[in-house]
């Protein structure tokens, strides 16, 4: 089974909150969006997830605990989320709930749902290692939580210990503390899979850390917890959608053109059920494969066929050249596509197709991944709601 549990959460002081205490997730936030953000205000959480030195990450969190800036919650909690927020034109609710998942290598009842890239995970195994904290949560999907989200439902309807609106989405944070609910979220999870949406590198940075402290004679602790927000795949409200792809160096777009017919039905009028559409100096074209599609779920996925005849039996090339990014490129929407080749940035841009919760499920369930960057979730979560401190689950386990 999964095993996930309540824990005392960091908070910030609640007189001390102010619009300029979260911040994006630290992976998203570049050198001068840090500055702006630090600036903004000297309690914002950016200088604890993006600190000058690890250092003095530690000796600020210990001062802002100790100076009651930030203080552990006296009582073991999940933290229910909700955000309202809007989506390709559509106005959307996500919510979820926030807790301590003990981290078990994956394969088990963790599922990643892509094969990462080797990622720089030590700069997150410094920090944590040093602070003994994260503020970062990473996001998980299960299904079928029905019990769980009634649960979560009535506590929406209480008072936030939370409320800001950020980057334009309204964030809402509110504590479940009934000892049957917690019972109930913890026991919904025997037998179930969780499947990581967001954070694959940071989940496979808190099995490193378990690691290092079990090899010091550490056989449990703190360290074997990472914070998540869990979200209902089919209910929760998060959005998925696709990662486009661009070509930044195509030499002769005639012979591409003749390439992509051996394998597909291509016109510039839209074609019914079409696969791809590709855009090239204000022309779009629809494309369309001839041969039937495989019938297994993974190798029909819109985006293993794009790599399957684009990038690898057209333009010949390697897992490694995809990943160098130097020819294949990427896009979160479709304006970005669009921008990148009317700037220049790239020669031809594919809009693909996202795939289903019903498909990402059952890709993970066979134990399978998707290609790299084949999904797109929004909201990203903020960091700065809540925090994990290695104390936290203390006393939170006997549920």
């Amino acid at each position: 089974m999964a095993f996930i549990y309540p824990f005392k959460g960091v908070l910030f002081n609640e007189s001390l909150r102010t619009e300029s205490t979260i911040a994006p997730p630290y992976d998203v936030i570049n050198d001068d969006e840090r500055e702006k953000l630090k600036n903004k205000s000297e309690l914002n959480i950016v200088n604890l997830t993006l600190p000058d030195t690890y250092n003095k990450a530690k000796e600020l969190l210990n001062n802002w605990l100790e100076q009651d800036i930030l203080k552990l919650d006296n009582e073991c909690a999940f933290y229910a989320y909700k955000a309202n927020y809007e989506f390709g034109g559509e106005k959307k609710t996500l919510k979820g709930f926030i807790g301590a998942l003990k981290v078990e290598p994956f394969g088990g009842h963790i599922k990643p749902h892509e094969k990462t890239l080797k990622g720089p995970k030590i700069d997150r195994f410094n920090l944590i290692t040093k602070t003994n904290a994260m503020f970062c949560p990473i996001m998980g999907l299960y299904t079928k939580g029905e019990d769980i989200g009634g649960i979560i439902d009535i506590s929406l309807n209480s008072q936030p210990i939370f409320s800001e609106t950020f980057d334009n989405i309204d964030h809402k944070l509110f504590k479940i503390m009934n000892k049957k609910d917690i019972e109930t979220i913890h026991d919904c999870f025997k037998g179930k899979n969780i499947i990581i949406a967001d954070g694959h590198h940071r989940y496979e940075t808190a099995l490193m850390i378990k690691e290092f402290y079990n090899k010091q004679g550490l056989k449990e602790g703190g360290f074997d917890y990472i914070m998540i927000l869990l979200i209902d795949a089919e209910s929760g409200g998060l959005s998925l959608s696709a990662i486009h792809r661009v070509i930044k160096d195509l030499k002769d777009f005639n012979w591409f053109i003749s390439e992509l017919k051996k394998h597909f039905y291509v016109s510039e009028e839209k074609i019914k059920d079409y696969d791809f559409v590709m855009y090239r100096k204000d022309k779009f074209f629809y494309l369309k494969l001839k041969n039937e599609k495989p019938k297994d779920t993974l190798e029909r996925l819109n985006s293993k066929l794009f790599e399957k005849y684009i990038y690898k039996k057209i333009l010949k090339l390697t897992d490694e050249d995809i990943k160098n990014q130097r020819i294949a490129g990427y896009a979160h929407s479709e304006r970005e596509v669009i921008d990148m080749v009317d700037k220049g940035e790239a020669d031809i841009g594919f809009i693909l197709k996202p795939l289903s919760y019903e498909e990402l499920v059952s890709v993970t369930k066979e134990g399978l991944t998707v290609p790299q960057k084949s999904t797109f979730f929004y909201p990203k979560i903020p960091s700065g709601l809540v925090g994990y401190h290695f104390k936290s689950i203390e006393d939170c386990k006997d549920v």
